[in-house]
């Protein structure tokens, strides 16, 4: 009976595609770029891809027909244009990362979209009513299957020769996702509210002044947070002198805690509001990158600190972000609200990328990446002094419902979990 059934077949549609997604954006594509010659700049522009597909997401709103046909093609295009880039390692080494930056971008572009579509179904699909309990289990189960995928990766990586070990992560994690698209055309999509014409839509968003300082944190926040992000699965590796399965372990250290910090935010913000988890947990985040610089490979144990203090911040972070701008959206122009929503975080974090990329091109400091997280950690204590004026029009209960919990490695990994769920 639905829509019990399609529920049900999501939750198994994300554990698949959860895999591809970490692997493809996180920590396994970082390291396959390492080991094919990546520069720093060319590590700055990976972990921008991301953040440079979400300024396509307002696409979604001139998109006209079924929500679930759309979000079939387009996934399925998506991860089948992946597919080239575990191959890179097979071209002359002057190729290899141009060719890598090449598929995984369009890629990501072609995913953009689904983020804004995939929503709107699921917000139709699931009552309101169950929402916190449903989207609050399947996270904490793709965050575990997620945490787990990148242990295993991080051992295949490390038991076969490079970069043999990473394309064959890369290689099952296609497969996944592209049997994650089977599950999605099995389920149901219930009948839509006509969506009011695009333009309509994103003014109505603009127009909302409170959304619109909202938005401007949004966008200072990724940006700073991004001038770093790109560079710490790196420095873990160069400088902490990790092993992939060392940096899978990490992850799941942080995932077990966000499972403790998740459910506390989660109460924190029902009784208080998404204003004052999005404050303690960006405090959080933005001190963090402090425990990074203070390790080493002579010295690793901040870098294992910061693993529950990853948790700590992201297990909160990533969903009051989303929450917060859900909760100020009228159901009428809700898809308005979202596209901008993806616009700024692309826009912050390829600002923050494109600043990162010069920064660590300086040549300045023991690596190419202990300025830019240096960097990274004032920026965003700078952005803890800017007004939090964003308070919602109205108590709402967000599509992600209980915290996200961790689905990726480090705080800008995780940071990609709102963009990863939307596509899920």
């Amino acid at each position: 009976m639905e829509p019990e059934r399609s529920l049900k077949l999501s939750i198994w549609e994300g554990v698949l595609a959860i895999l591809f997604l970490n692997w493809s954006t996180g920590v396994m594509v970082t390291g396959y770029a390492l080991t094919l010659g990546a520069s720093p700049q060319a590590l700055a522009l990976l972990g921008a891809l991301p953040f440079l597909a979400q300024l396509l997401a307002p696409l979604a709103l001139f998109l006209r027909g079924s929500r679930k046909a759309l979000a079939v093609r387009l996934n399925l295009l998506s991860r089948l244009l992946f597919l080239p880039a575990a191959f890179a390692a097979l071209l002359p080494e002057s190729l290899r990362v141009p060719f890598l930056l090449l598929f995984a971008g369009l890629s990501q572009l072609l995913a953009a979209p689904v983020g804004v579509v995939w929503l709107s179904w699921m917000a139709d699909l699931v009552p309101e009513a169950q929402r916190g309990r449903y989207f609050g289990f399947r996270n904490a189960l793709l965050g575990l299957v997620g945490t787990l995928g990148n242990l295993l990766g991080g051992q295949v990586a490390d038991r076969l020769p490079p970069p043999l070990g990473y394309q064959a992560v890369l290689l099952l994690g296609v497969a996944a996702g592209l049997l994650s698209i089977l599950l999605l055309r099995w389920q149901t999509e219930p009948p839509e509210t006509p969506p009011p014409p695009a333009r309509a839509a994103l003014a109505l968003a603009w127009r909302d002044r409170a959304y619109r300082r909202y938005l401007g944190l949004v966008l200072l926040w990724y940006g700073a947070v991004m001038v770093g992000g790109p560079f710490v699965v790196p420095y873990f590796v160069r400088v902490g002198g990790f092993s992939m399965t060392e940096v899978g372990l990490w992850t799941v250290i942080s995932a077990t805690s966000g499972l403790l910090f998740g459910p506390l935010w989660g109460r924190l913000a029902d009784q208080k509001g998404h204003g004052i988890v999005l404050r303690g947990a960006s405090l959080a985040a933005a001190l963090m990158p402090g425990l990074w610089l203070l390790g080493s490979e002579g010295f690793p144990w901040p870098i294992w600190l910061s693993a529950l203090a990853d948790a700590l911040a992201w297990s909160g972070l990533g969903t009051a972000l989303v929450n917060a701008a859900l909760a100020q959206a009228p159901r009428e122009a809700r898809n308005g609200y979202l596209a901008l929503f993806w616009l700024a975080l692309g826009l912050g974090g390829i600002a923050g990328s494109l600043l990162a990329a010069k920064v660590a091109g300086l040549g300045w400091g023991p690596s190419p990446y202990h300025l830019p997280i240096l960097l990274s950690l004032c920026l965003s204590i700078r952005t803890q002094r800017l007004p939090h004026r964003s308070k919602p029009k109205r108590r709402a209960h967000g599509l992600f419902g209980a915290p996200v919990v961790a689905q990726a490695t480090t705080g800008y990994l995780r940071l990609l979990a709102a963009l990863r769920l939307g596509r899920l």
